[in-house]
């Protein structure tokens, strides 16, 4: 064989390692209308632009919350997201922000819930391993409910299982309609908490960079206006 040959040869043995190296694994979890699957959602989307805009290959793999999380920290994916502080090492790289989660008290029409003061007392519905607000859980006066998604804690609310349902504001109301539920409301003007959100990478060297280039790309989009478009429902 010359030399030509095994040049040719060992190029196409070392050439899936390099696919592999270009491709970037990131985990993520369903959310409604924010992560419908692994090509569908507000998210989704926004990642393949990020893809697009960097000539990066990212490759996005959807599981349970918990077992996103997991894979994660485990270090079998180069980033997650979305990431939050409540949910994420402090040490771990992160891009700049790209959303804010503004989390609801959604109730039953008849009453009036505003605040984690109002709650008390109450039988509160929560999503299995969701990130809620350190007020919030550590409110010994509350009871907390889990279910394992968004639509459930909808129906049981329409069904008078439990009095309140915390949840992301766009999410819920996409959970709302998909419930099938009637006479459930929240007031806008009142939150009660607010979290930023971002793309969660491993703390090394290739993770650093990964955070460095998503944030200089969500601030351009920031910039020409192209992330709020994004990020509205269709």
């Amino acid at each position: 064989m010359n030399s030509c040959s095994r040049y040719f040869f060992a190029a196409l043995f070392l050439m899936p390692t390099l696919v592999f190296a270009k491709t970037v694994e990131l985990a993520t979890f369903p959310i409604p209308l924010m992560v419908e699957d692994s090509e569908r959602g507000l998210f989704v989307n926004l990642t393949k632009e990020i893809a697009k805009r960097t000539n990066k290959k990212i490759h996005i793999s959807v599981y349970p919350t918990g077992k996103a999380l997991l894979i994660f920290s485990g270090n079998k994916v180069q980033g997650l997201f979305p990431g939050l502080d409540v949910s994420i090492p402090k040490k771990a790289p992160r891009s700049s922000s790209f959303y804010v989660k503004v989390d609801h008290i959604f109730f039953k029409k008849g009453q009036t819930l505003e605040s984690v003061k109002d709650l008390e007392g109450k039988k509160v519905g929560l999503t299995f391993r969701y990130p809620y607000s350190k007020e919030l859980l550590l409110n010994k006066k509350i009871k907390f409910e889990y279910a394992a998604d968004d639509v459930l804690n909808m129906r049981k609310l329409g069904q008078g299982q439990i009095d309140a349902f915390i949840v992301e504001e766009r999410s819920g109301l996409k959970a709302l309609q998909l419930s099938g539920e009637k006479d459930i409301l929240f007031n806008k003007e009142k939150p009660i908490a607010q979290q930023e959100v971002f793309y969660a990478f491993q703390n090394n060297e290739e993770g650093k960079e990964l955070a460095d280039l998503f944030s200089k790309t969500i601030e351009a989009m920031k910039k020409d206006g192209s992330l709020q478009r994004l990020l509205v429902s269709p």
